[in-house]
Parts: structure tokens; C-alpha cells; sequence
């Protein structure tokens, strides 16, 4: 899914519903703030302010989030530690993980818990920095992959987001049409088989001698398993044979004697008995009870007898061989050895003999497989190139494009001369996205020279080619800050900001450092940064303005005081905005 920020627009501020967004940012001892909380609204929103009030903090705190530098001199004086936090409302498949760390102040009055990802930095003096995402301790880098997912930072921040290759490669690619995605999706799919077959490959090719001598030892312990031949549960067998072996003598000793017993008292008592039992017998047809003991009588006498039989059997046949307990005790000892070789339990030596015959299998017919999987690799190496050159064109033709668009887009912004040129070129390797390198070059100024982006845009320049790029390109991030993106403009450029970054803001959170009320005038939600001093500290403070103080403040940016001249124009700039911004699509 595209992580972007999905709100319905209506003519009233309040009734925005956002989602994937940033709703509450909270400071604590970070460098003049003291404690601050901002609720942001979907849309369009600015902060603005005397210079020097603080405004560039805020920006500062939401660099931390996505992995900037952690500053001890960011600490405000005399504190332990400086705290930021934001809470980002995101749809449930981009949540991480469960608790928030300890809050500022209640924050989850009007939102629902499972439906915010919390990221947090704690800076502390001398022991550097912590990371927290939804109270679990993370690393900085971790933290930094979900805050970069979540917010990009453009101006003197903008280091942090789309100027290194792989970003502006993946900036390019988003532009592709329906056959160009198609392939890279050839490509990388391909690749990503070819990466199996290399990594088989590079296997099979180890080290010939040590192939040699692994199949050596797989053979020879399949050969010793195979040769002991025994069955799984052929140890209880053994055992209880072995037990029987052992105490042989007193065996045949003791069942003797009980047969000699038996068979004495047959001789005294079988008359008697069955004398008995003819006795009983003429009896029970006149009572049921004496036919029944004269039954059992005559059982127990059958079963004397029998018993007497099979004890005198059984000591005739017991045999005490010489050698068989010996032979036992070697066949367990032997069992015992393969054990402690290859498993815990006779199953688990046969399972282990398994898996060595199939490796041994696979090493025994490695050069078959190494020649099938030569083939293969070939194959794709060719069929990579192949598509690798489709793509580079693919991208030569929408990098033109997006050169001319983005080029055309910065006219307007207050720099008429500027060249934004997408350099693409194709390399002689095969990498997981091409073979291209991409670069974003620029040039502000007529006659000079194309330069890395990177290497010659000022804050305010590189912000505006930010912003130029994502109105015609399209960004994943969900919400987008600005920082000195009107730095040297004014006037009808300030305008033409302005609109654009209200029209990034249909489908996205927009947060906007400025000092122009041009572009101030067309935000959704309007915040002033102030400086106030409280027990001899000063201290940074904001707050959001109605419609009242947000006309004032418009005509303080104007003209520096609330005359009735500034109210008037800031009321034509709130007036103009509506005229000016496209229809929602």
C-alpha cells in the first residue's frame, strides 16, 4: 500500500480526517522549549513567528525522530535530559509494537491507543541518545526507518530524505509508465532468482578437496549405521534379554524347585481332591452353591496341574548358553556408541542417517548440478543484462520528462534560470534494481555549471526543488516539512508557493516553517511560534490560531504591526485563497 496521508477535504477545517499522519508533537527541556505539546490538523499547516522564536526547533525535534543527529547542546540549561516524542495516527499494517513511553501530558483524550505509532529520542548529556518506538527500546537506525516512513524533512534538513542515489533511483522509477514497471518487475523478479542460483552456485564451487573429504565422512557413517542393522526399539529387547541373562541361575535354581514342589504334592493331594470333587458332585443337583465349589474345586486341580507342567517344562528348556550374555552386552554397547555419534535415541540416529545420505547424494552428483546450474546462471546473467538495458532507456525517457517537468515547476517558485536535470548512467554491474546510477543535478543560476543537488542548492532551493519534484512525482511519505522553503522569495513567487503546497496538502500533512504571509494565508491550520520569559528563563510557546489572531498574525508578517492597512491586506490574502487553489479532484 502507498503510505500517504488520506483525509476528505470539506470547507471547514475541523471536519478533516486523517490518518498515517502526524497529530501530537511533544517537547520537553529541548533546547528554549520547556514543555510544549502541537496538535496538527490534516491539510496545510504553518508555523510562523518572530525570528529567533523557536520556530526551527520544531523541525529540529522532528529530525530526531527520523534518525538525525542527537546534539547534547540540544538539552536545555540545567536539565537532565530533552524528550520528543510524536504520535502518528497510521493504518494498523504500519503499526510496530505496543506501549507508548512516559507522556507529557495526556495525550489519547480524543484518539484511540491502537491506532498511533509512537516514536521517541531522549538526548541526555554525555551518555547520547535513546530510542523508543511504542515504548520498546529500539535502535536509532530502527527508529530511523519507521520516522523516515512516516515524515520527510526538505530544507536545511533535507539531507535526511531524497539526496542520495537510491532515493532519487526510486524517485525516478515512481514516474515509469505501465510497460516501464513492468520491467523492473521482470527485472527484479529475475534477479532475484539469479541471486539463488549464484549463492547455490558459489556452494558447489567451494573447495574441491573439501568436498572430497566430506563425502568421505558422510559415506563412511552411513555405512556404519547400515552395517549395525538394527531396529528402532531393538534396545528394550536387548535389555530385558540381558536382565534375564544375568540372574539365569537363580532362575533355573528357583523354578525347578517349584515344579519339584508342585509335582510332590500332586502325589498326596490328587486323590484326595478328586475324591472331593465326587463327593460335591453327588450333591449339587439338590443345591446350586455345592455345584458351583464342586466346579471351582475341580478347576483349581486342572490348573495345579497345568501350572505343574509348565514349570517343569520351562526348567527343562532354559538354557544358560555360553556367550550369550557377552554377545548382548556388545550388541548394546555398539548401539550405544552409534548413539552418542549421531542422536540421542536409535530414531534419531536413523534420522540423522537420512539426512547424511541425501547430502551425500547431493555431493556425489554435485558436478551434474554444477553444470544444470552453470546453464542457468548463464541464462540469467544474459536475460538481466537484457532487461537491465530495457530499464536504463526506460528511465533515460521519464528522466527527460521529469527534468522538463520539474525544471518548468521552478520557474515560478522565484527562480526563473534554474536547470534540474536527471542524469542516468548505466553501469556494468547487475545490482538488485538495475545496473543504472541516477543523480539529480542542479543549476539556480544562468551560466553556471550542473552540480550535484546535494552540493549546490542553499536551504531554501533545495526545499522548493523538493517541493517542485513531489507535486509532479508523488511521495509515499504521509506527512512533508518545509523548512525555508520561501527563503529569498516574495510576492507573486510567495503565492505560487503557497498554492502549490496547498495542493500537496490534498493528499498529504504539509508542515510549513515561513515568514510570509502569502504563503501563511493558505493554510488550513495556522500556528504562532512565541518567546516568552518566565522565572528569569526564557522559554518557546505555541499556539493556534483562530480566525481573529490568524488575521492579526498575517498582518504582523505583512508589515510588521496590526494596522488597520495590514488587516485589510491580510483579510485580501484569506479572501484570494480560495480562488487561487484548483478544485479537489
Amino acid at each position: 500500500m502507498r503510505n500517504v496521508a488520506k483525509y476528505t477535504t470539506t470547507s471547514s477545517p475541523e471536519a478533516l480526517i486523517l490518518t498515517n499522519v502526524l497529530q501530537v508533537l511533544e517537547l520537553s527541556d529541548l533546547a528554549i522549549v520547556d514543555s510544549l505539546r502541537l496538535e496538527l490538523g490534516a491539510g496545510f499547516n504553518v508555523l510562523s513567528g518572530e525570528t529567533g522564536a523557536g520556530k526551527s526547533i520544531l523541525v529540529d525535534a522532528l529530525a530526531l525522530l527520523t534518525g538525525g543527529r542527537a546534539d547534547s547542546s540540544l538539552v536545555r540549561q540545567g536539565a537532565k535530559w530533552a524528550l520528543v516524542q510524536g504520535y502518528f495516527a497510521v493504518d494498523e499494517g504500519l503499526r510496530h509494537a505496543p506501549q507508548a513511553e512516559d507522556t507529557l501530558a495526556e495525550t489519547t483524550d480524543t484518539l484511540e491507543l491502537h491506532e498511533i505509532e509512537v516514536l521517541a529520542r531522549r538526548v541526555q548529556p554525555g551518555k547520547g541518545s535513546t530510542a523508543r518506538l511504542n515504548g520498546e527500546v529500539v535502535t536509532v537506525g530502527e527508529l530511523a526507518r519507521v520516522g523516515e516512513r512516516l515524515v520527510a524533512i526538505f530544507g536545511q534538513h533535507a539531507s535526511q530524505t531524497l539526496l542520495d542515489s537510491r532515493a532519487q533511483r526510486q524517485l525516478l522509477d515512481r514516474t515509469l509508465d505501465a510497460a516501464g514497471q513492468r520491467v523492473l518487475g521482470n527485472y527484479q523478479e529475475t534477479f532475484a532468482r539469479y541471486q539463488q542460483v549464484d549463492k547455490a552456485l558459489t556452494a558447489l564451487q567451494g573447495d574441491v578437496r573439501e568436498r572430497a573429504r566430506r563425502i568421505d565422512v558422510l559415506r563412511y557413517q552411513v555405512e556404519e549405521i547400515d552395517a549395525a542393522e538394527f531396529a528402532p526399539h531393538e534396545e528394550d529387547t536387548l535389555q530385558a534379554r540381558v536382565k534375564q541373562l544375568r540372574h539365569g541361575e537363580r532362575i533355573l535354581q528357583q523354578t525347578a524347585h517349584a515344579a519339584a514342589l508342585l509335582a510332590e504334592a500332586d502325589i498326596n493331594a490328587n486323590d484326595l481332591v478328586a475324591e472331593a470333587v465326587e463327593s460335591l458332585r453327588a450333591v449339587a443337583k439338590y443345591h446350586p452353591d455345592v455345584a458351583a465349589l464342586s466346579q471351582e474345586l475341580a478347576d483349581t486341580l486342572a490348573s495345579l496341574q497345568a501350572t505343574t507342567d509348565t514349570l517343569s517344562e520351562f526348567a527343562a528348556d532354559f538354557e544358560l548358553e555360553p556367550g550369550a550374555l557377552e554377545q548382548l552386552e556388545t550388541r548394546l554397547t555398539l548401539l550405544e556408541t552409534l548413539k552418542s555419534k549421531y542422536g540421542d535415541t536409535l530414531e534419531a540416529v536413523l534420522a540423522y542417517r537420512q539426512e547424511a545420505a541425501e547430502e551425500l547424494d547431493r555431493l556425489e552428483n554435485a558436478d551434474a548440478d554444477l553444470s544444470s546450474l552453470q546453464h542457468e546462471h548463464n541464462a540469467l546473467t544474459k536475460r538481466l543484462r537484457e532487461l537491465a538495458a530495457q530499464l536504463t532507456a526506460a528511465r533515460q525517457q521519464r528522466a527527460t520528462f521529469l527534468s522538463e517537468q520539474v525544471s518548468s515547476e521552478l520557474q515560478p517558485l522565484g527562480m526563473p534560470h534554474a536547470q534540474f536535470v536527471v542524469a542516468v548512467s548505466p553501469q556494468d554491474r547487475l545490482l538488485s534494481y538495475g545496473s543504472d546510477d541516477v543523480r539529480f543535478t542542479f543549476s539556480a543560476n544562468l551560466g553556471e555549471p550542473l552540480a550535484s543537488l546535494a552540493q549546490v542548492a542553499s536551504g531554501g532551493e533545495l526545499s522548493r526543488v523538493m517541493l517542485a519534484l513531489n507535486v509532479v512525482t508523488g511521495t509515499d511519505s504521509p506527512t512533508l516539512i518545509f523548512d525555508e522553503v520561501d527563503a529569498g522569495i516574495g510576492g507573486q513567487t510567495a503565492r505560487v508557493v503557497g498554492r502549490l503546497l496547498a495542493t500537496l496538502a490534498r493528499n498529504h500533512q504539509v508542515l510549513v516553517v515561513t515568514h510570509l504571509a502569502q504563503v501563511a494565508a493558505f493554510a488550513d491550520n495556522h500556528f504562532v511560534v512565541e518567546k516568552q520569559q518566565q522565572a528569569g528563563r526564557t522559554t518557546t510557546n505555541v499556539r493556534q490560531l483562530d480566525s481573529d489572531a490568524r488575521e492579526r498574525e498575517l498582518a504582523r508578517m505583512l508589515s510588521g504591526s496590526d494596522s488597520d492597512t495590514a488587516r485589510a491586506h491580510a483579510r485580501e490574502l484569506l479572501a484570494e485563497r480560495d480562488t487561487l487553489l484548483p478544485a479537489p479532484s
